[in-house]
């Protein structure tokens, strides 16, 4: 396989993460990052000996040897860095959400599809061992009849004027349920509240699914016990899965056991994805953009029901 020239934009937290992993892939050379913040670059520089370090992302997308980038910046940037990306002939992995409204992130999936490039979405959980062995063991009808899903997804933050718990947290949820269900929710009722700041910090959601199915999820960056957990409550047998731990525990006639998971790199392997989704055009990108703005379209659901306090249906394109 040629390896394939990749540019980052953005190194904070997640961008280093990225930067990281990109560096001990065969396939992959960095050839250069941008960001607005010499810390970070420097950082990348000194960590990860980044040859080519640059302040403005428009360099970085003027550089022909550049055939991909990944975008980690701010959420209000990702839809004008991506529509540049793309508009210059680059392969975009940009992570989630894609953009802050549907209109825009439609917008960057038909640019995509017109100049034949790969455009995905950071949703890193449909790369994670754990999550992948539910989905298959719901296709095997392990569960039974499932009556209920429920995920939990809090932990202590900061708190964040430029983004909300939703914004943050909610395109994990609502990309769980369509990767193990194989759908897409038609309805969601939710709450949210602001503690510190005018910002909501702490959300409930309940969706339902054309089947009856109803799968709920708790956001919130005010408990201090990070909780990042999936639960599968069936007729024959339930399940709890901590979700970055790849554990999952299973309850059946009074009884509990582990199951076995093979714990994996999720970053790396969605990096390798992206990478083989680009050298074969044939081959299904797995967290699409088109995936990527459905959860979009959710989170505008959300935002409208929690707005007129009522469930509101999905609307999708």
């Amino acid at each position: 396989m040629t390896k394939l020239n990749v540019g980052v934009i953005g190194t904070g937290y997640w961008g280093r993460k990225l930067v990281d992993e990109f560096s001990n892939i065969e396939d992959a050379s960095i050839e250069a990052i941008s960001d607005l913040s010499q810390d970070n670059l420097k950082f990348c520089v000194d960590r990860f000996k980044v040859k080519k370090t640059l302040t403005d992302f428009h360099e970085l997308l003027a550089i022909p040897e550049i055939k991909a980038v990944a975008v980690a910046t701010p959420n209000a940037t990702h839809y004008q860095i991506c529509k540049e990306a793309l508009e210059a002939g680059k392969h975009v992995l940009v992570e989630k959400p894609i953009t802050l409204n549907s209109k825009q992130g439609w917008e960057l999936v038909k640019l995509a599809e017109e100049r034949k490039l790969v455009l995905s979405v950071g949703h890193i959980f449909r790369f994670n061992n754990a999550i992948s062995e539910v989905k298959r063991l719901i296709k095997e009808r392990f569960f039974g009849k499932i009556f209920l899903m429920d995920l939990t997804w809090t932990n202590l933050e900061k708190p964040f004027s430029d983004r909300d718990v939703i914004f943050d947290l909610a395109p994990h949820m609502f990309d769980m349920m369509n990767y193990l269900l194989e759908d897409w929710p038609i309805e969601v009722c939710a709450t949210g509240t602001m503690h510190r700041i005018e910002v909501i910090e702490t959300a409930v959601m309940h969706t339902k699914f054309k089947d009856g199915l109803m799968a709920s999820a708790t956001l919130s960056w005010v408990i201090p016990k990070k909780t990042r957990q999936l639960a599968i409550i069936g007729e024959s047998r339930s399940m709890f899965v901590d979700a970055v731990g790849q554990d999952i525990t299973v309850f059946e006639s009074g009884y509990t056991y582990k199951l076995g998971v093979d714990r994996n790199n999720t970053i790396k392997d969605e990096l390798m994805h992206f990478i083989e989704s680009i050298h074969n055009p044939l081959s299904e990108t797995r967290n699409s953009g088109a995936i990527g703005v459905k959860t979009i379209e959710l989170i505008e659901a959300t935002k409208q029901s929690i707005a007129q306090k009522k469930c509101m249906p999905v609307l999708s394109k």
